[in-house]
């Protein structure tokens, strides 16, 4: 499998040469002269509009030029990022419709592969399809073929793809209503990104004028100050916090942006340490301890929060697998690719069925720490269908893929709200500033103003 890799963002490091040009950045001096001299033109003016002295302009514009490059690399990761989004979106469609036809990986990503220009994933087309036809002396050639094009786009929806395409070549079957359920899923994939990065640039458009409103309202009360004719713009205490507040608003705009090129749609696999350790604390803590109770609340919020993103992921395996299984094999089958969080009830209810396969206590007991309605009713489906209950097989695989599509979109929304969040902290933090630097001002203006009236 895949190693998964972290979705949450890390400090960044400064920009390299080699990171933007991955990303299609062309070094040019001219150009770089040009756009250095632009800001320095329009942080000048900003100065000046807020009557700025040498030494905070000095330092409001050295900060600009420290975070230009990261302004730069976000800019390039968008487009690199959308690029990767429409390849895929492309590569999965077009995979599944060849596969329809075939039902051979390899004709497939030949298929596939002519679609593309030149660029990453026609290179990693071109990389799996060589692997296929020029290995000779190892197993599992088309899985490790498949895995060179998914630890570049580490995406669940792809490794299902691949997953099964890889089940059908080996055991064959009638497949044609799994394909439709991939093709489904993966519109429901886009149309919930797409979704996403609308929301996403909405956000950081209300965040852009939050900080020019903030810094509207400071100007103002600046004008004010000459009205009055107590102007205390040049006071070295307002200065200094004048500059503050400017290099904290291009910060806060920064973390915007970044937020706003966050690779969610393509990188949606995410190493659940945490979670597994919260999980694993839960079975540990010490319930007469009263800190360790309320360490307990949080992590199971934690995990129920994971457990919600990630079964609806793990029903769609089971529910493919069911084309061809039955339910207890499908369960079995589904282990090694379930999600980090469901493996230990999964281990325990495989070991449950074992003992008792035809009753459902077995079904009803997994995830019965965890209070999500979603999870039993599910489970009760797959009970029935291993019975052979309530009506006609194939009209209950129907039910439950449907059930599960739904489950899958109220899962994409909560990682679509964990994505948000912080943009929405975001668009509260330029108030905070404005109103810290417009208190500041006022302080001291009607201070200036009280002493000037007591002098009269």
């Amino acid at each position: 499998m895949a190693e998964e890799v972290i979705r949450t963002q890390e400090p960044d490091p400064m920009p390299t040469a080699e990171e933007l040009e991955k990303y299609g950045y062309v070094f040019s001096v001219k150009k770089t002269l040009v756009l250095y001299l632009l800001i320095t033109v329009l942080m000048l003016l900003l100065g000046r509009f807020f009557s700025l002295r040498l030494i905070p302009q000095i330092v409001v514009l050295g900060f600009t030029f420290l975070m230009l490059p990261f302004f730069i690399r976000n800019t390039l990761r968008s487009r690199y990022n959308q690029r990767r989004f429409s390849d895929l979106n492309t590569y999965m469609e077009q995979f599944l419709y060849s596969f329809q036809k075939n039902g051979k990986v390899l004709t497939t990503l030949e298929e596939v592969r002519d679609l593309f220009e030149d660029g990453l994933m026609k290179d990693l087309l071109d990389e799996a399809v060589s692997y296929i036809t020029e290995t000779f002396d190892e197993g599992n050639v088309e899985k490790k073929a498949l895995q060179l094009i998914e630890r570049e786009y580490p995406n669940f929806s792809l490794r299902n793809i691949h997953k099964f395409a890889l089940d059908v070549e080996k055991n064959g079957g009638n497949y044609s209503s799994s394909i439709q359920l991939l093709l489904s899923s993966r519109q429901m994939w886009a149309d919930r990104n797409y979704s996403l990065l609308k929301e996403k640039r909405h956000v950081r458009s209300k965040v852009i004028l939050s900080i020019l409103t903030s810094l509207i309202l400071c100007a103002l009360v600046q004008y004010l100050e000459v009205r009055l004719d107590v102007d205390v713009s040049r006071q070295p205490v307002l200065q200094g916090i004048t500059a503050f507040v400017l290099c904290l608003d291009l910060l806060i705009f920064y973390l915007t942006d970044r937020k706003f090129v966050q690779d969610d749609a393509v990188t949606d696999l995410v190493r659940t340490r945490d979670v597994l350790e919260s999980k694993n604390y839960l079975h540990t803590y010490n319930p007469k301890n009263p800190l360790a109770r309320l360490g307990a609340r949080t992590a199971k919020k934690r995990v129920t929060r994971q457990i919600e993103k990630d079964f609806p992921n793990w029903l769609m395996q089971v529910s493919l697998l069911l084309q061809t299984e039955n339910v207890q094999v499908a369960i079995q089958k589904s282990f090694p690719d379930a999600p980090p969080v469901l493996k230990s009830d999964l281990d325990q209810l495989i070991e449950d069925l074992e003992m008792d396969p035809v009753s459902i206590h077995p079904y009803l007991n997994f995830l019965k720490d965890y209070t999500l309605p979603e999870v039993r009713s599910a489970m009760k489906m797959l009970y029935s269908l291993s019975e052979g209950k309530g009506g006609e097989a194939a009209g209950q695989i129907r039910e439950l893929i449907q059930r599960n599509q739904l489950l899958q979109d109220r899962s994409a929304r909560l990682s679509n709200e964990d994505a948000m969040a912080g943009m929405f902290l975001l668009f509260l933090a330029p108030q905070l500033t404005g109103g810290i630097m417009m208190l500041a001002d006022m302080i001291m203006m009607f201070s200036a103003y009280l002493l000037k009236m007591g002098s009269v």
